[in-house]
Formats: structure tokens, C-alpha cells, sequence
């Protein structure tokens, strides 16, 4: 399983009829089988109702190795399905069935994922603490690789908190643990990690080195169009178009939609910045239409995949239901006929006996019985059917009144719809509730119209002595760049601000890097501590 993780899937696909192993055995080949498709990649093959078995089995069972190890799995499982709550719980559970093991690389590998989930949630403090015990057993387990991805994933937070110098000793101290095996998985990652740091700092031939390094080394073919991205950027910002282009057209043949996307939209910059406006407009309408094809085909993933899971928890329910009912009927089946049996044979012969005797006398009384009935359904029915008359009147009656106040709410729900119209037609109203939709995730900025957008700008000059007026005029600053500033002045975070502009958090730093440009920005001037002072000085 450990050196040869390809040959243990195919001997443990060979074994037939797995549904007929003891409850032990089917445990453990669920735990294996679903060990086996992890570390072949296979996880469109994984299957929680799989490792539930080996979970349902060892959870309270004396090994504890076992059970952690199945929990682990069962986190990474739930994790791929984006059930990240019971993930989470499924990782702390493993980490205190292997606490006093000596499973040294597994509990790294917990502290790891246990760091991953927290870092997705924006939880950076508790993350890093994690990586730091990953990378505490990974050096009692002598688990190099694994302290190389935990420098990795600490660099990344560091550069999100902007502590670039700590960023870039960790992605350094990775790559020297690596001791220059350039086929490691996560060696062109951390040169890639490097080229970015240079490129902030303005060390742009450096940026390209790393860039360049990064996408030799690369084995996996989904990751080398980040690279071309951040190569052909570098290009950009040193006036090398042919170069830059070139590293973007390379990109148009890939099959992930976003990918081309971005490729278009760099394409797009290269021809505005050489004036050729005809390409710039085609490039940028290609990448608009990409983009939407993107999101509305992640759109129904997600409803597919959650439409999915419904219907395999709608069924595995019906199933087990089904069970239940099944073996219910089937003892109940057979204590019925059990006692028929012993209640006819002490029956047959008494019964017998009376049948002839009794039979005239029940066919009178049964013929008796069946006229009373009659008669007393008749006059059943004619109470019935004069309630139904009384009820029909008082039922038109009753519809009138409703009919009238139906009408009278309907009025109201116009005066009230009416008057939210004129309230939020006010500059003031309408910019705060736009604010607010933005803040909630309800409304994206490339969907804003130039109405909501001036009503936006219109409430920052209101407030803020003529914020998005004096920028404007003073740096010349575009519609985007100037939403940009106000959601940064307003205090919006980089996740936030991800969701409003529908883009990753590469984009959003690019996003402030441009606006600090057009701004005439130091790198040791901070962009939000720039715009707050901006805003009070006008004020004052």
C-alpha cells in the first residue's frame, strides 16, 4: 500500500463477491480499498457509504489505530463531497483515537488537513498552529515531503497577512529541505510561490527565472497554466508583449473554461496597451463569455452534485427503511401462520360440527342486520344532503367578504411597494442598500448597473466630502477602480471582496496592485491606511 499503491488497488479489485466477508473482513477491505483509490488519485471513485463500514466497525473498537486511520479517511471522503462540517469532526475525532500511537506521519497528515479546513474558513491563527504540529510529527515520523507542503501552505498565510519576508523564508527553507529534487510534486509550486514574492518586490528578471524553472519541473498538466499566467503577467509589466502574449495564446487550447477565460482577458490588456482596440474588444468579449459559460456551468455542478447526495440519502433512507419493513413483515408472516395452524386444527372439528346448525340462524340475523343498515344510511344521507345545501350558501357569502379583502390588502401592498420605490430612488437609501447586498453576497459588481453604481459613488461623497469625486478628478480613476477603493475604504475584506468581483484571491491582489499604480503608491505605503487618511483630510 505504501510503495506500490497501484498494485495493492488491483489485487484488492480482484477479490470476488467482497459482500459475502464477515463483518471484520469487510471492514477492514473497505478501509483499504478506500485507501488504495486515495493514493492512486481516484477520488471520482470514492464512496462514503464505502468507509462507513470501516468506521461503523472500529470507532469503538480496541484498535485505535485502525479507527483513526478509517476516520481520517472518512474526513478526506466528506471533505471531497464539500461536507467540510462533518470532515472537520471526523478529523478531530481521528486525532484522538491516535494520540498516545505512534502513527507519527498519519497524525502529520491530520494536523494538516485539520490546518487546511481552518485556512478555507479564514481562520489563519488556528491554521498555523496546526501546520506547526504537522510539521512537529512529520519530523518524528521523518516525513520530509510532509514539512515541505506545511512550509508551503505557512508561506501562503504569511503572504495573505502581507508578512512577505516570512513568506519568503518558508518557501526558501521548503525548497532547500527538497535538496533540489526537482520531480517532487510541490517543488514547482513553491518556485511558482517564489516568482510571485519577486514580482510584488519589482524584481521582475528574478520572477521570470522562478516562473520559467516552475513550469519544466511541472508534472502535473492542470497546474502549468498558473504559471503561463504568471509568466506572461511578468512579461506584461515589463512592456514585453510579444512574450506575454505568447504565454497567454498558449493557454486558449486548455479545457478548463476559467483558464481560457483569463488567457482571453491578459490578451485583452496586451492589445489596449498597444493601442489596437478592434482585437482588445474581441479578447474581451471572448473572456466575458467564458467567464459566464463558467459560472453557469459551476452553477449546475453544484445543484447536480447536491441534487446527487440528496438522492443517495433519499435512498440509502428507503433501503434501510425497506429492511426493516422487510424482516418486520417476515416475522410477523411467520408467527401468523404458525398460530392459524395450531388455531385450525383445534378449530376444524368443532366448527365442523356447529356449521349446519348455526349457519340458517346467522344468514336471518345477517339479513336483518343489512336492512337496519339500509334504512338508517338513508336517513344518514338526507341529513348529509341538506347540510351540503346550508353550507353552499354560507359559502357564497363568505366569498364576497373575501373578495372584498383581497381587494383592500391588494391596495395597501401597492401604497407599500410604491412608497420603497421613492425611498430608494433617494441617492442616500439606495446607496446604502446596494452597500449592504454587496456585503451580503447578493449582488456581484460586473452585474452592477451605472445607476447603482452612482448612487454607490454618490453616498461616498455624501459622507465622505466628495471621496469618489476627488479621486476621480485627481487620479483619473476608472468605475472599477473606483468601486474598488470605496469597498476597501469601507472596510470589506479580501474574501469579501473575492465574492463581489466573482474572482480567486490572485485576482483580487492584482486588482489592488493595479489601483495602487494608478494611485502613485510606495510599496511601504499601505493601500486601505492611504484611502482612510484620503478620506479624512477631504472631510477636514
Amino acid at each position: 500500500m505504501e510503495i506500490y499503491p497501484d498494485s495493492a488497488l488491483l489485487l484488492l479489485n480482484q477479490l470476488s463477491h467482497p459482500e459475502t466477508f464477515c463483518e471484520q473482513q469487510r471492514a477492514d477491505y473497505a478501509l483499504l480499498l478506500t485507501q488504495a483509490r486515495d493514493k492512486n488519485y481516484l477520488d471520482s471513485l470514492q464512496s462514503d457509504s464505502l468507509i462507513e463500514l470501516a468506521v461503523n466497525y472500529y470507532r469503538n473498537s480496541k484498535d485505535k489505530v485502525k479507527a483513526g486511520k478509517s476516520l481520517f479517511y472518512y474526513g478526506k471522503v466528506m471533505s471531497m463531497h464539500d461536507n467540510d462540517t462533518v470532515a472537520m469532526q471526523a478529523y478531530l475525532e481521528a486525532r484522538e483515537k491516535l494520540e498516545n500511537t505512534k502513527e507519527y506521519k498519519l497524525q502529520a497528515l491530520l494536523q494538516h488537513y485539520i490546518a487546511r479546513l481552518s485556512d478555507d474558513r479564514g481562520m489563519y491563527d488556528v491554521a498555523l498552529g496546526h501546520y506547526r504540529k504537522s510539521i512537529y510529527y512529520s519530523r518524528k515520523a521523518d516525513y520530509t515531503l510532509g514539512i515541505v507542503y506545511s512550509y508551503r501552505n505557512i508561506a501562503w498565510i504569511h503572504q495573505i497577512k502581507h508578512n512577505i519576508d516570512s513568506a519568503g523564508w518558508y518557501a526558501k527553507a521548503g525548497i532547500s529541505l527538497l535538496e533540489g529534487d526537482s520531480l517532487s510534486p510541490v517543488y514547482p509550486s513553491l518556485l511558482h510561490f517564489l516568482g510571485e514574492l519577486e514580482k510584488k518586490k519589482g524584481n521582475y528578471a528574478e520572477a521570470i527565472t522562478y516562473f520559467s524553472s516552475a513550469i519544466k519541473c511541472e508534472r502535473i498538466p492542470h497546474a502549468i497554466p498558473y504559471y503561463y499566467m504568471s509568466l506572461g503577467d511578468t512579461y506584461m509589466q515589463l512592456g514585453q508583449l510579444a512574450k506575454a502574449k505568447d504565454c497567454f495564446e498558449k493557454l486558449l487550447d486548455s479545457e478548463d473554461v476559467f483558464t481560457r477565460s483569463g488567457a482571453y482577458n491578459y490578451l485583452y490588456q496586451c492589445e489596449k496597451l498597444e493601442a489596437d482596440y478592434r482585437k482588445a474588444l474581441y479578447y474581451k468579449e471572448k473572456s466575458d463569455s467564458l467567464l459566464r459559460v463558467y459560472q453557469d456551468r459551476n452553477l449546475r455542478d453544484k445543484m447536480s452534485d447536491l441534487q446527487h447526495r440528496h438522492e443517495v440519502e433519499n435512498l440509502q433512507m428507503e433501503n434501510k427503511l425497506l429492511e426493516y419493513k422487510t424482516r418486520s413483515q417476515l416475522y410477523w408472516a411467520a408467527f401468523l401462520f404458525c398460530l392459524l395452524i395450531i388455531f385450525g386444527l383445534v378449530s376444524y372439528s368443532w366448527i365442523k360440527k356447529q356449521y349446519r346448525r348455526i349457519y340458517r340462524k346467522r344468514l336471518k340475523a345477517h339479513v336483518d342486520k343489512s336492512l337496519r343498515i339500509i334504512k338508517e344510511n338513508e336517513q344518514i344521507i338526507g341529513q348529509y344532503i341538506y347540510q351540503i345545501e346550508m353550507l353552499k350558501q354560507e359559502e357564497s357569502l363568505i366569498a364576497e367578504a373575501a373578495k372584498e379583502q383581497i381587494a383592500k390588502l391588494n391596495q395597501r401592498i401597492q401604497v407599500l411597494v410604491s412608497e420603497n420605490k421613492k425611498i430608494r430612488e433617494d441617492p442616500c437609501v439606495g446607496g446604502i442598500y446596494i452597500l449592504e447586498q454587496l456585503k451580503q453576497n447578493l449582488l456581484i459588481a460586473e452585474n452592477m448597473t451605472q445607476k447603482e453604481k452612482s448612487q454607490v459613488f454618490a453616498y461616498m461623497d455624501l459622507f465622505f466630502g466628495d471621496f469618489v469625486s476627488r479621486l476621480k478628478e485627481e487620479y483619473g480613476l476608472n468605475d472599477n477602480n473606483l468601486m474598488l477603493s470605496v469597498l476597501v475604504k469601507l472596510g470589506f475584506s479580501s474574501t469579501e471582496l473575492m465574492s463581489v468581483f466573482q474572482c480567486k484571491m490572485n485576482s483580487i491582489l492584482k486588482k489592488k496592485q493595479r489601483l495602487r499604480s494608478e494611485l502613485s503608491l510606495d510599496k511601504s505605503v499601505d493601500l486601505a491606511a492611504f484611502l482612510t487618511s484620503y478620506s479624512c483630510r477631504m472631510s477636514t
